[in-house]
């Protein structure tokens, strides 16, 4: 990760850049948040610009994948209370299929699917642990991520991959 001057505040253009750069991220996060695909490109585009807003903040107290990280876990969580009150069926769940690759195994598909929908029904707090770690994140950033012990980390972490295999094996 390239390293950006941490002045009062941190310039436009490198605000802009640093949007770019984990772009990925917050499409992965966002997906990982909603499964809907018009909901998960709006969460999109209210992390990325949350990001942007609050980089002028950063004050280099923290590395800038944590602080990064930690914005889109608030927006995350502030669209989870917006949409938590909402009944599932009232939108109609949409899958983005990709058209790039003819010879994608149906059966991999299915499996990634199932998984998808078992974690979408983990408990918050167990799946914001997960989505953190399928995102390469460390115990120790995740930890300051959520503002909680690194034991607690592990032990969210460990019920929620024990939740996994349970809901993924009622379903075989």
């Amino acid at each position: 990760m390239e390293q950006y001057a941490v002045t009062e505040h941190i310039k436009e253009q490198d605000r802009s850049h640093i949007v770019e750069t984990f772009w990925p991220q917050i499409r992965r996060a966002a997906k990982g948040y909603e499964q809907r695909s018009a909901l998960c490109e709006e969460l999109s585009q209210d992390m990325a610009f949350a990001l942007w807003r609050a980089l002028g903040n950063f004050d280099g107290q923290c590395k800038l994948n944590t602080y990064v990280y930690r914005v889109i876990h608030n927006v995350a969580v502030d669209h989870i209370r917006k949409y938590s009150r909402q009944k599932e069926d009232e939108l109609a769940e949409e899958q983005v299929h990709s058209a790039d690759s003819p010879e994608v195994n149906m059966q991999q598909q299915q499996q990634q699917q199932r998984l998808e929908r078992a974690i979408q029904q983990l408990p918050l707090s167990h799946r914001q642990v997960m989505m953190l770690k399928l995102e390469g994140i460390d115990t120790a950033e995740i930890s300051d991520v959520l503002g909680i012990s690194e034991a607690n980390v592990g032990v969210r972490l460990h019920r929620a991959k024990a939740q996994l295999t349970e809901q993924l094996m009622e379903k075989n």
